[in-house]
Order: structure tokens, then C-alpha cells, then sequence
């Protein structure tokens, strides 16, 4: 059941075919893309393909990406949810935010309103997710998330990332003994 997810300052709805030209604003933005996609500019097409697996993965998951604006705003401010990453697939809490929203507690926000609904409205165990080493503002809005290190894939195992990844991980049970 995907449906729009509010929190105190924010609107979240599921990711629209609609909504392409804003996302791959933020996508290609120099600050965000650094860590997202390692640097490269997505393309459009890209960002259309995000958006369809993203609409398939609400259907046969219950979960996939949700964009962000603020309460009675129209821009959108982020992105947030969940997506498949790396061969072999791990399905990973993502989350991507405008410069000018960063620092301002809006990518805890958005991230914490995604574990909340996965963990409310689907059977998923346990959150996945990972960054690069080097950023840091992601680590701490993990940790500020609840989620625990899980280990790290070094850049000496794979060609194709920049920076040893560091993984996280939040168990329904660590959640649920939050709440």
C-alpha cells in the first residue's frame, strides 16, 4: 500500500513520472550527486528509470521512493526511500536532500518517516543502508536514525566505487524497542 507520509514539517508521496525534471535537478546538483552517484550527472533518462522501478517496487514491496516538500510548499526539497543497490541486489533506505535543507535535521526527518512507514506497513526485519566513508553528515544522520555499523565494502573489492562504502543496518526489534 504506498500512500503519502506526513511528518511534522514534511509531505512525502510516492516518486511521479511528473516530478522527473525536479529529481533530476537534484540528482545532477554538484553537492548531492558527490556521494549519491559517485560525482557522475545522471541522466534524465536515468532519473525516468528511477522513478518506474520505483513505482514497481511499491507493487510488489510496499515500498520504494518517496519525494520530500515542505508542509504547503510545492519545490521539492528530497528524495527518500527505498532502492536496490549493487550486484548482487541489496534493498537500502536512500536519501538525498537539496543544499539549501541541509543542517536543518530535514534528512533525519525524511529518513526516519521512511524506516517508520517500512517497518509500520510492511513484514521487512531489518533497514539497509550505506555511504561513502568520507561522508560524514550521512554517518551521523544514520546513527541519529538508530542504525548500527555493519561492516564495509572496501574500494580494493569493486571497480565501480570511489570510496570504501560503509554499511548500517537497523533491525525491527532495535526499532521497535525505540518507539
Amino acid at each position: 500500500m504506498q500512500g503519502i507520509v506526513e511528518t511534522a514539517r514534511l509531505v512525502l508521496s510516492p516518486v511521479h513520472s511528473l516530478e522527473a525534471a525536479e529529481l533530476h535537478a537534484l540528482f545532477v546538483n554538484e553537492a548531492v550527486r558527490r556521494y549519491l552517484t559517485d560525482g557522475v550527472a545522471m541522466s534524465r533518462e536515468w532519473v525516468e528509470g528511477v522513478i518506474r522501478d520505483s513505482k514497481i517496487s511499491f507493487t510488489e514491496r510496499d515500498l520504494g521512493l518517496w519525494s520530500a516538500r515542505e508542509h504547503g510548499a510545492t519545490p521539492i526539497i528530497g528524495l527518500t526511500g527505498f532502492r536496490d543497490f549493487y550486484d548482487p541486489p541489496v534493498f537500502e533506505l536512500l536519501y538525498a536532500l537539496r543544499p539549501s535543507h541541509w543542517r536543518c535535521g530535514f534528512a533525519t526527518e525524511m529518513a526516519q518517516a521512511a524506516i517508520d512507514y517500512a517497518f509500520t506497513h510492511t513484514r521487512l526485519t531489518e533497514v539497509r543502508a550505506s555511504t561513502d566513508e568520507p561522508n560524514q553528515a550521512s554517518i551521523r544522520v544514520m546513527e541519529r536514525l538508530g542504525m548500527r555499523s555493519h561492516g564495509r565494502t572496501s574500494t580494493a573489492d569493486s571497480d565501480l566505487i570511489c570510496w570504501d562504502q560503509l554499511h548500517f543496518v537497523l533491525s525491527r526489534e532495535d526499532w521497535q524497542s525505540s518507539h
